[in-house]
């Protein structure tokens, strides 16, 4: 079985949770404007007929003119649902992490 290119171009990741360290902000030299979340999810899933309770923290960054109401939204403990896709960071040290780049953010 084969997959075409716009099979292997897919990236899109939805995630709900709770922001679980405070939101910081940013700037990127060029003015543009950055949020940066963390997001903690859990969750009861079924694999394999069983159930499985799932847990983790993932990076948050959204960027651009639109996050600037939801700088001023989120607190410590807000419930958000993510949308985005997800990109490799390095930090200076060359530890990979993934991040979630949000493209739409919703309070649930």
């Amino acid at each position: 079985m084969s997959a075409n290119a716009e099979d292997l171009g897919l990236n899109r990741l939805t995630l709900g949770g709770v922001i679980c360290k405070h939101p910081r902000q940013s700037k990127s030299p060029a003015g543009v404007p950055h949020l940066h979340l963390t997001l903690e999810h859990r969750s009861m899933q079924s694999e394999a007929g069983l159930n499985r309770q799932c847990y983790t923290r993932i990076q948050v960054v959204a960027s651009g003119e639109w996050t600037r109401p939801w700088s001023e939204q989120l607190t410590l403990g807000s419930a958000i649902k993510v949308t985005g896709f997800i990109q490799r960071h390095e930090d200076q040290h060359g530890m990979g992490k993934l991040v979630l780049h949000a493209q739409k953010i919703e309070q649930v």
